[in-house]
């Protein structure tokens, strides 16, 4: 321990002779090892770490798929849902649960939160109990039960003030007084749904006739010693013999089929609940880790280059050391004291960069990728940072041992005192290293570069509505409050009246559904005079939108055949708009104008026919980079007396010259007006709804840009820092030279040809990098593909010009050379 701590004291003496160096060190390894460290602690929250239950691993996501009509992951309905529940046996509790948004009447204002309807099972088989209170009860899920919710701990702390005496108590949601009865621990969650409130999904057992209306999610947990493997097998067999369970055959008549999952077109789905959570995000991660490790190899490399030459200034001392029966052994050790002292400081600022990092990326990008509220810098990730730190302290410790070697140490030795010309050895090392740090920042560059075009082209997809100047917000009236469709259409109507005669503002409307982001509805639909072919395209619309009149017009979407709605339509004849999709898929080139449809929610005799008058331009609404599905448009004042259709949530968009900021005030003023319970929610521009919707791609492509730039720096450095060290050792043989009649320009083409085939070299190696790694970013890329020869140009361009720049500079210098005042030191 003594020898231990006078090598820390001797290493910090040494450090503290060249201040310049050790700052640059520091803060180099500051920014790599912060870098990888804020990148890790995502990686190990959102990959590594288990979910937040007992057994996690036992934990099973249960869906549906739909193959022949695209659906790969699809709700679950109720009476599916109890039947599994019955027959499967390798399952310990199976729950299901519905997300949504409720309005929260709390004590400082109306707010909007997100909700979860669970059955009792599904926190049974999540298996974490209460912090306070406890569940809902079994009768709390079935019709007429009680009134109650369970608040997220969250939500008890910033709505509720942390009350000890909360549970018990009542709360509006959605205007209905609830007692609540338990408060769930810090962070619980389900799905990384952002649960805030937990309400009862009360259902009826014995009621299992609309079996085609698919809405929950399943989650079960796998009994003891049964892995994924067997519940699928066992599965096989429960599709196998679902329909007979229900009509007693195994091929009964069509029309005495009942819908039910079967092994051909609706089978059931298992999926680890972490991967499930995970999904395509993980590609995303390990790109980003991948990143900053290239950064950090390219910092290590030219550190390496640092102290390689710190190491050229210190050879006499090495020498005399060796001399006076200093072992291989004892100055590594000294060396690798050096280097842990660097990296070390390095890592202690590194963290706070990683801090920083981590607070600003979970604030920009809160949504764009899952579990983002479980990054932090725990343990594991200081014990990375720590293990990182360490091992790049190690290897900087064996860079002076190439100064070691018996001949350079009688180099030494017979020098006097002077520099000794630094051995082919060391030279071709050093230049390896440039090489490998222009290799590692072509292969990042340009796999920034085809993101960044991604992110450029998903910008530049026609969402089929002019978004410019549009601002969005949503209100949802509660239905223990807004009970009848009139008084909906009546709340709706004023509230556009108001909204419309503000300063500013050219025309609003409202719809349900607001693009270009949201889940499919996938409804059933009876379209006259079509017949399904046997493959499809079948009777199902993927969206239905509930609009009201001046809806296209303020969305600035083009009516392609007949017209939009129009005020007169509200007491004439049911009629509705179909996008370009819908005509193409259901009526090829026949026009669809005058034809009739009938939408699902109820008995055929209860719903009516309703006349196509219009086709609009296809409007994005299950994401950007998604195929456009087919949409059926209803106008909202018509569905006052269609039962069960006029919807109680509305997002308003507006046509305007202003920007959100200044119209908020006004907006929440005229909404207090018709009722000041209602929050008015996600108030933004239509660009900034847009943006979202790609949010995690550009996530993704800025922190590669970021960390490219950063790579693109540090070797153009690395190269300045390699020619530079050149130039001084080559001082004489360069003043030489000029005294022998070479002009500067000679002198400056040797030293540019020097720099600029390291360059070569390393686009070469680069290239090659990258083909090999880009690949692993084709499902990351829209528009581009990973091999494309316009960003791989650009980036080579743009790297030979960056590494023309670091070697100029020196060669710069090299010309100033004075060949008097080099043969006069000789």
């Amino acid at each position: 321990m003594d020898g231990f701590v006078r090598d820390i004291r001797h290493a910090a003496r040494n450090l503290l002779r060249t201040p310049g160096f050790a700052l640059v060190t520091i803060l180099t390894l500051a920014l790599g090892i912060g870098a990888n460290t804020a990148i890790f602690s995502v990686v190990n929250a959102v990959i590594l770490r288990p979910l937040g239950y007992p057994h996690p691993e036992r934990l099973v996501y249960i869906s549906s798929q739909f193959p022949s009509m695209g659906f790969d992951q699809f709700w679950v309905s109720p009476p599916e849902f109890f039947e599994l529940q019955e027959r499967a046996r390798t399952f310990s509790s199976i729950g299901a649960y519905a997300v949504g948004q409720v309005n929260l009447s709390a004590s400082d204002r109306p707010r909007r939160v997100q909700v979860a309807q669970a059955s009792t099972d599904l926190f049974k088989a999540l298996g974490v109990a209460p912090a306070q209170g406890r569940t809902f009860d079994e009768t709390e899920t079935r019709p007429g039960g009680a009134q109650v919710a369970i608040l997220s701990d969250e939500v008890w702390r910033s709505a509720f003030g942390a009350r000890s005496a909360i549970v018990g108590q009542q709360a509006e949601i959605d205007g209905v007084r609830r007692t609540i009865v338990g408060i769930m621990p810090p962070r619980y969650d389900v799905a990384d749904q952002h649960v805030e409130i937990w309400l009862p999904l009360v259902l009826d057992p014995a009621n299992r006739r609309n079996r085609g209306n698919h809405y929950l999610y399943l989650i079960g947990r796998l009994a003891d010693g049964v892995t994924v493997e067997r519940a699928r097998a066992e599965l096989d067999t429960l599709l196998r013999d679902w329909q007979r369970s229900i009509t007693g055959m195994d091929n009964p008549p069509r029309e005495q089929r009942v819908h039910t999952p079967n092994q051909k077109d609706h089978r059931l789905r298992f999926d680890p609940l972490q991967a499930q959570i995970v999904g395509s995000a993980r590609t995303s991660v390990w790109v980003l880790q991948g990143a900053v490790v290239f950064v950090l190899l390219i910092a290590c490399a030219n550190l390496a280059n640092l102290l390689l030459a710190r190491a050229e200034s210190r050879h006499k001392e090495f020498a005399v050391r060796a001399a006076l029966g200093a072992g291989r052994g004892r100055l590594l050790r000294q060396f690798m004291s050096e280097g842990c002292l660097l990296t070390l400081s390095g890592a202690a600022l590194g963290l706070l960069v990683a801090v920083a990092g981590v607070r600003a990326l979970i604030a920009a990008y809160p949504d764009s990728l899952p579990r983002s509220a479980e990054v932090a810098l725990d343990a594991g990730v200081l014990v990375f940072t720590l293990v990182v730190a360490l091992a790049t302290g190690a290897a900087f410790g064996f860079a002076p041992l190439l100064h070691l070697a018996p001949d350079d140490t009688s180099l030494a030795l017979k020098d006097g005192g002077q520099r000794a010309t630094s051995g082919a050895r060391r030279q071709r090392l050093r230049r390896a290293l440039v090489v490998a740090e222009i290799a590692l920042a072509v292969a990042l560059v340009i796999g920034a570069g085809l993101l960044l075009r991604t992110v450029a082209n998903l910008t530049r997809v026609d969402g089929g509505f002019a978004r410019g100047q549009l601002v969005t917000f949503l209100v949802d009236l509660p239905g223990a409050t807004y009970k009848t469709p009139q008084q909906i259409v009546g709340f709706y109507r004023r509230l556009i009246d108001r909204l419309r005669a503000m300063p500013g503002v050219q025309s609003v409307a409202a719809m349900t559904g607001l693009p270009p982001m949201r889940q499919v509805d996938a409804n059933d639909t009876d379209i006259d005079g079509y017949k399904a072919p046997p493959t499809g395209p079948f009777e199902n619309v993927d969206y239905y939108q509930v609009a009201t009149p001046g809806y296209a017009e303020t969305m600035g979407i083009p009516i392609l055949e007949g017209r939009a709605f129009q005020p007169s339509d509200a007491i004439g004849a049911k009629v509705v708009l179909i996008n370009q999709t819908m005509a193409r898929t259901f009526y090829g080139r026949q026009s669809p104008i005058g034809r009739r449809v009938r939408p699902s929610g109820g008995p055929a005799s209860t719903i009516p026919w309703f006349t196509i008058v219009g086709v609009l331009k296809d409007v994005k609404q299950g994401g950007v980079d998604r195929k456009t599905g087919t949409e059926l448009y209803f106008d909202f004042e018509q569905l006052q007396d269609v039962q069960g259709f006029i919807p109680p949530t509305l997002n308003v968009v507006m046509r305007t010259s202003l920007a959100p900021d200044a119209l908020a005030a006004s907006m929440r003023q005229v909404v207090a007006e018709q009722d000041a319970t209602l929050p008015v929610v996600k108030l933004r521009a239509m660009d900034d709804v847009f943006a979202e919707a790609i949010g995690r791609p550009r996530l993704l492509a800025q922190l590669l840009g970021i960390f490219a730039g950063l790579a693109m720096l540090l070797a153009a450095i690395g190269s300045y820092g390699v020619l530079a060290y050149m130039v001084t050792e080559r001082r004489r043989e360069i003043g030489i030279r000029m005294a022998l009649g070479a002009d500067r320009a000679s002198v400056l083409r040797m030293v540019l040809s020097q720099g600029l085939r390291l360059t070569f070299f390393g686009v070469v190696a680069g290239l090659a990098g990258a083909f090999a790694t880009t690949r692993l970013l084709a499902s990351l890329l829209f528009g581009v593909r990973p091999t494309d020869p316009l960003t791989i140009a650009a980036v080579v361009g743009l790297i030979s010009v960056v590494a023309l720049v670091a070697c100029y500079l020196p060669a710069r210098v090299a010309t100033r050379v004075d060949p008097m005042l080099v043969l006069r030191e000789e």
